[in-house]
């Protein structure tokens, strides 16, 4: 196959989700910044649209309490029309959310056959094969995107017959399906361009009450600085996309980067996203100590977590006098056994303690994330998160349940014992969509136990500081009545 791409479109889909509670929260679409950027440094002209972001206003009830959110199927066909791109590709991040960026491969094609589309993040670096069975998506490309999209660009525009040597690339040939397992990735991060920010539209992120958590000032932007995570949790499928080695940019790296958006862009707050921002502690040290000698005076979080094991009170510290206010603890559970041998999360519990005992020493805001609901794990050990939750006085921890995401080590274990409904679908994995069923729990032991958990800690809380409660129980009280008038 030969073409020249001169033009590419890149899109955020839109997303599904509950009428109810909307647990959607956009960010600047890194992933899509890192491939613009690489098409941008072979002469290839870019546009990225962020569905999702560009019709946040745009609400369609769907049915079963759901809501769409996002630009309509007219609006997504207009664009590519205008804009006549030579190849589209898709950030199809979540499982849940597959059917929204197939429904962008169908449009594409309806406006030209000859435009090639591409698939990449989450999903289809988990079921490559099966994403790759739609007749309108021409490619996959399976986790870590930024070569395999260089030498796709390379080999249409040269019409070589190579894509069989292109790693962690899907594709068809005669109408076959072919699968490139993905057996490396990129060992040098500081040799990939920074994100092509200036094609992310800032400004319509600027302002959001939520994203990844609740945002402090206006001006935000997520960051990464490393890759990769050693870890084996079985929940997790972090790994299918950026392996298991863990790999870094360097801390001058970082900082160039922070350099640019505080001086370009004016960015007041950074989320580092970071799955392991601190499991290098000499690292994450350096670039604390760099970014306080730059006088950046950024305010950041953690919000995917941090390595607790790694945490110590000289790292705390020198992230909190760089800025950051608080941090995230990935505890998944109170009970040793159930860390040790079902979720297999390289992490103490008597680790954990010592590092909220620091946070409080220093004055550092911290959360711990909890997972109610591993297939293997009994009532009892469960409840162990919310006795351990209370030891600890951390009386809202964020609580998810185990949910089977395809890749991950649950979802094969739930599919071997049967403990999926018989009418389970993808499009159905929410964080509080209760999919599990073993034999001594379902999905109403779960909800009754969640229930007796949060009124446990809330009178646990009431005891431990009454005017505080008191206080955080009114503001709860006229943010509802806020939201409903």
């Amino acid at each position: 196959m030969q073409k020249k791409i001169d033009k590419c479109l890149l899109f955020v889909p839109p997303a599904i989700t509950t009428q109810k509670t909307i647990d959607i929260n956009p960010l600047p679409p890194l992933g899509l910044g890192y491939i613009a950027s690489i098409m941008e440094s072979r002469g290839i002209e870019v546009k990225i649209v962020d569905c999702l972001m560009e019709g946040w206003d745009q609400r369609k009830d769907i049915g079963n309490g759901l809501i769409k959110i996002g630009l309509s199927e007219k609006d997504i066909s207009k664009i590519i029309t205008e804009y006549s791109p030579d190849m589209v590709c898709v950030n199809s991040q979540f499982s849940k959310q597959y059917q929204n960026a197939h429904k962008i491969y169908e449009l594409v094609k309806k406006v030209d056959q000859s435009i090639l589309t591409q698939a990449g993040g989450g999903h289809p670096s988990v079921m490559p094969y099966e994403t790759l069975k739609d007749p309108n998506l021409d490619f996959v490309v399976i986790g870590e995107g930024e070569l395999v999209v260089k030498k796709l660009l390379g080999s249409l525009s040269n019409g070589k017959d190579d894509l069989n040597e292109i790693d962690g690339l899907g594709y068809k040939k005669n109408g076959e399906i072919f699968i490139n397992p993905k057996t490396s990735y990129i060992e040098d991060l500081d040799s990939i361009p920074f994100p092509a920010i200036h094609l992310m539209n800032l400004e319509h992120y600027f302002g959001l009450e939520m994203s990844h958590g609740k945002r402090h000032f206006k001006r935000f932007y997520p960051i990464i600085t490393s890759r990769g995570c050693p870890a084996k949790c079985t929940f997790c499928t972090a790994h299918r996309v950026w392996g298991r080695r863990y790999r870094y940019r360097s801390p001058e790296n970082v900082i160039a980067e922070m350099k640019l958006i505080k001086d370009k862009y004016g960015i007041e707050e950074l989320l580092i996203e970071d799955d392991n921002f601190t499991a290098n502690p000499k690292r994450a040290e350096n670039i604390c100590d760099l970014m306080i000698e730059n006088e950046f005076n950024f305010k950041w979080d953690t919000p995917n977590g941090v390595a607790a094991f790694a945490l110590n009170d000289t790292l705390l510290r020198k992230m909190q006098d760089a800025g950051c206010y608080k941090i995230n603890i990935a505890v998944e559970s109170g009970n040793q056994k159930t860390l040790d041998n079902i979720i297999k999360k390289p992490m103490k519990l008597q680790k954990v303690e010592s590092v909220v005992n620091i946070c409080r020493t220093i004055g550092m805001d911290f959360g711990i994330f909890l997972i109610m609901g591993m297939p293997g794990d009994s009532l009892d050990a469960m409840w162990d998160n919310y006795r351990f939750a209370k030891k600890i006085k951390v009386f809202d921890p964020f609580i998810s349940v185990a949910t089977p995401y395809p890749g991950s080590e649950i979802y094969e274990t739930c599919k071997d014992k049967g403990y999926l409904s018989e009418d389970f679908k993808l499009e159905n994995l929410f964080i509080r969509s209760f999919p599990i069923t073993t034999e001594e729990w379902g999905p109403n032991q779960l909800k009754w136990m969640m229930k007796k958990g949060y009124i446990y800690l809330k009178f646990y809380q009431a005891l431990d500081n009454p005017v505080n409660f008191t206080k955080l129980a009114f503001n709860e009280v006229l943010q509802r009545i806020r939201k409903h008038t």
